[in-house]
């Protein structure tokens, strides 16, 4: 399923964070790996997200992102985080 939602959190430290999705379902499992391969390590909260969702042990987990507008994250966030391009 591909769902918009809004990040909600996500954690350097701990690699995961959390989308709010906009389809009033609960909030979604972001893991790094994942945010990664759409070419981010960070994203600040407010930033909105296109993203397919998987179940994962009953909860929804993003399986991939598609899309990131950061033009909407929260005013005072810091900058969204660039994976660095392999070598």
């Amino acid at each position: 399923m591909t769902v918009t939602g809004t990040v909600a959190w996500f954690d350097l430290t701990k690699q995961f964070g959390f989308v709010a999705l906009s389809n009033g379902d609960s909030d979604a499992f972001l893991h790094m790996s994942v945010l990664k391969e759409a070419g981010y390590v960070w994203l600040p909260r407010g930033t909105t997200v296109r993203v397919k969702l998987e179940q994962d042990r009953g909860k929804q987990r993003v399986a991939e992102v598609l899309e990131v507008d950061t033009g909407t994250a929260r005013p005072g966030e810091n900058e969204p985080i660039l994976r660095k391009p392999k070598s």
